[in-house]
């Protein structure tokens, strides 16, 4: 009698499991689907906002930007034209007129950026679209040599001069050192660029302002560059410059940003791109940077060498 009850009753529980899982859409099965997810990749610290200020040309009225860009923590991306280095030169500009450049010496480079990128920007400064592959290779290889030697850095970035590019020149620079390179053609937008060597902008520096609160209210997890250009002798000492000032100081501090220069951003993104996912496996190659992963369960970081297995149920 005693059997005979304990069966009714183990036929009870079973019955009252398999109408529980019915109930519940089988959530007590088995599963073969990861519980953990890739959404995609964070900046270092697992911020999704970076900000990169590219300034042209080297002129002296580099030594007050760069220093303002040292008191709020910005990190900016100097471009140089290595020929004109120490020298005074007078320049045309587009309505006829002339402008007389006195360019940072030799001797204060390496003082007044310090704290921040140097970019090549063609040894003379000679419009890209106007001469020949030989004479552009020329440009960058000259300007980077230049650069290596007077500031012993590695030169991997650079801006075109009179941001002049198309895809036929990108090409050509894709066969020296440079991993990045930048035009003056205005995106309005914070995405990543399809093509690290026709990097256009956000804006340029006169229009900063009007993109700010957008970018510092944004909560949006997806990478994101705030990239603004601009050429420092143009700021003066009028409104262009208290806007910079205005700038500078509302963007700083901010714990969601990666303040960098361009070379390092276009580094990581290189980074994140040998980064293999199959099989819900995550590796980072040997060699690569350490990246960080936004996933489902939150941002880990992953080193070189290293691998994470999505978990499952």
């Amino acid at each position: 009698m005693m059997v005979k009850m304990i069966k009714i009753s183990i036929r009870k529980l079973l019955f009252c499991f398999i109408v529980l899982m019915l109930l519940q859409g089988f959530d007590y099965l088995p599963s073969d689907k990861p519980t953990d997810t890739f959404n995609d990749f964070a900046y270092p610290g697992g911020k999704y906002k970076a900000l990169i200020m590219s300034f042209d040309d080297g002129c002296v009225a580099d030594i007050k930007l760069a220093a303002l860009f040292d008191k709020y923590k910005i990190i900016g991306t100097f471009n140089i034209s290595s020929d004109p280095i120490g020298t005074t030169q007078i320049w045309s500009i587009k309505n006829g007129d002339t402008i007389r450049q006195s360019y940072v010496s030799e001797e204060t480079i390496l003082k007044i950026y310090k704290n921040h990128e140097i970019a090549a920007h063609g040894a003379t400064h000679k419009n890209f679209l106007k001469i020949s592959k030989d004479e552009i290779l020329d440009q960058i290889n000259v300007d980077i040599q230049k650069l290596n030697l007077l500031t012993r850095r590695k030169i991997t970035s650079m801006a075109y001069p009179f941001g002049a590019a198309n895809d036929s020149v990108s090409k050509i620079v894709a066969g020296t050192a440079i991993t990045n390179a930048r035009t003056v053609k205005s995106t309005n937008n914070f995405e990543l660029p399809q093509n690290l060597l026709i990097w256009n902008p956000t804006c340029r520096d006169d229009k900063a302002l009007n993109f700010l609160d957008n970018y510092l209210k944004s909560k949006e997890k997806k990478l994101s560059v705030f990239y603004v250009w601009g050429h420092s002798w143009e700021l003066g000492n009028g409104k262009r410059w208290d806007n910079m000032v205005e700038f500078c100081k509302s963007i700083s501090n901010q714990k969601d940003i990666w303040y960098t220069g361009s070379g390092t951003l276009a580094h990581y993104i290189n980074a994140t791109k040998k980064v293999k996912i199959k099989d819900n496996i995550i590796t980072n190659p040997k060699g690569n940077l350490t990246v960080w992963l936004n996933l489902s369960s939150g941002v880990t970081k992953l080193k070189p060498g290293h691998q994470i297995e999505l978990k499952m149920l």
